[in-house]
């Protein structure tokens, strides 16, 4: 009897565990997926590359085993996908919108290792492929990107687990787990959040079995070397979380980081999200998800995390919601079209506001406006930037040219340097923004003129007897990034060589 037409009782928890699992309706999962891939790369080469996305690029052209924010994943990635497709926005953001797609099957299998139907599957690949969060985290190269993938496979593995109660299953856990600590640091949070799931709902036996600890020493192993890098460079990236921290952990962060999960998860998916989690939570063996959810719900709260934070357990949410909504729908209760229309409008919504699929000139030009999606503002006008400097260096005699610096105040300014700025007559820059300043001050010439941006002239007169005005950053249109109207300054006369600068150069943030 298919998912369409069996009672309810086919669907409880229960029957999962006493029989077989229902069929995987690979097919029209996969054409979601694929739906959702082609929207993502329809909308890949718009505006242009984003600040991190040009940070992750010079992290490729220095590949370590770890970077001051973030392991060493995603500038691999980078430097994979540069080798097949080239420097483009197009080329770069394959492989993210590709690993979405996958995300979204893995949502699907979750709905059916819970004992769910066709009808489960496909809502929570529906819920899955049409949230805010995912079309906006997938459409570029990120470790976020990645680290929903990761949550959702470790979420995956775990419902399998229990389900099957065949602990070698850790060993897999582990193993996926070590790899997305390669990526980001989000999924010791996750394991955490499980971990006190599974001790609330009463399954804190399996945290006993040898396997466990077999997993979990996998997972060690594979994140060793960016521990090992972290050592030898002063505990970087705990350096940074502490700035990070600092930045974020205010009343106020906190305050509104619930009425944000709207905004990630999308309002549309609101009754489909608190379904979910209800029914996670009387599950007869995944209950310990549900719990896991709460744990890091309070945890983030308490801790002003970023919103986004929470993104990857929302998918084990959405596969609960479409075992709730497929009982539902065996009740009796509504047609399944009107359901799944609700979805695509939620979509519909979700796209203008999370890809680049209107005008350049509709875009924010305020701060307060611009943090509803500040992605899309921060992929604008970077080869502009690039230019700008190049007409300031331009202007400079000959003589200064020759051997000119260029030294921004951030990694962004510094990636659309080292990307763009060949075609101005630019230098790679230097920066003493994360990582940049462990890569130092290389090829700058001691007494050379430099041209500095988004820097202030207090720190400049440090290292320069003089430093002049040359404008601002401009962007196209007006629209607010977190470079426009950053200073641009023409420095000479220097006091102090690079060498004896550059401790005080370094900032993380």
């Amino acid at each position: 009897m298919t998912s369409s037409t069996a009672p309810a009782a086919v669907f409880d928890s229960g029957s999962v565990e006493t029989g077989g699992l229902p069929r995987l309706f690979l097919g029209p999962v996969v054409a979601i997926a694929a739906a959702f891939v082609a929207v993502e790369m329809a909308a890949a080469a718009r505006y242009g590359l984003h600040r991190d996305e040009l940070y992750f690029l010079a992290c490729a052209r220095h590949l370590a085993w770890g970077y001051v924010d973030q392991p060493p994943f995603v500038p691999a990635v980078a430097r994979v996908a540069v080798s097949l497709f080239g420097t483009s926005a197009f080329g770069l953001r394959i492989l993210p919108a590709a690993f979405g797609g996958v995300t979204i099957v893995l949502c699907a299998a979750t709905a059916r290792e819970l004992g769910g139907g066709r009808r489960a599957q496909l809502f929570a690949a529906l819920a899955a492929a049409t949230s805010p969060q995912v079309l906006g985290t997938f459409h570029l190269l990120s470790t976020a990107a990645f680290d929903l993938f990761f949550w959702v496979s470790i979420t995956f593995l775990v419902v399998r687990l229990l389900r099957t109660e065949n602990e070698r299953w850790w060993i897999a856990i582990g193993t996926v787990a070590g790899i997305g600590l390669l990526n980001k640091f989000n999924v010791a949070f996750l394991a955490f959040g499980l971990v006190v799931g599974l001790v609330a709902a009463h399954r804190g036996r399996m945290l006993r079995s040898r396997w466990l600890w077999a997993g979990g020493a996998i997972a060690v192993a594979i994140w060793t070397p960016n521990l090992l890098w972290n050592a030898r460079h002063d505990w970087a990236a705990i350096a940074m979380l502490r700035s990070l921290h600092q930045e974020n952990s205010t009343i106020g962060a906190s305050a509104s980081f619930v009425p944000a999960q709207l905004i990630v998860v999308g309002p549309m998916l609101l009754p489909f999200w608190f379904a979910g989690l209800g029914r996670l939570l009387r599950h007869q063996f995944a209950r310990s998800l549900g719990l896991a959810y709460i744990t890091l719900l309070i945890v983030d709260i308490a801790s002003g995390a970023k919103p986004y934070y929470l993104g990857g357990i929302y998918f084990v949410l959405f596969a609960g919601g479409g075992l709730w909504l497929e009982e539902r729908l065996a009740a009796g209760r509504r047609s399944p079209r009107r359901y799944a229309w609700w979805f695509v409008l939620g979509a519909v919504a979700a796209i203008p506001l999370t890809l680049p699929v209107l005008p350049v000139t509709v875009l924010p030009t305020g701060d307060w406006e611009s943090k509803i999606n500040k992605d899309l503002s921060a992929s604008v006008g970077w080869a502009h930037v690039a230019r700008q400097l190049g007409d300031v260096v331009a202007a400079l005699p000959a003589s200064e040219r020759a051997n000119v610096v260029v030294f921004t105040g951030d990694y962004g300014a510094a990636g659309a340097v080292d990307l763009y700025g060949k075609r101005y007559g630019l230098p790679n820059a230097i920066s003493g923004h994360n990582s940049y300043w462990w890569w130092g001050p290389s090829g700058a010439t001691d007494g050379a003129t430099t041209v500095a941006v988004n820097l202030s002239r207090a720190y400049l007169l440090t290292i320069f007897s003089t430093v002049t005005p040359a404008g601002t950053v401009d962007t196209a249109h007006g629209v607010w990034t977190e470079e426009r109207d950053a200073p641009i300054w023409i420095c000479r006369n220097q006091k102090i060589s690079w060498a004896r600068a550059w401790p005080d150069a370094r900032h993380y943030g």
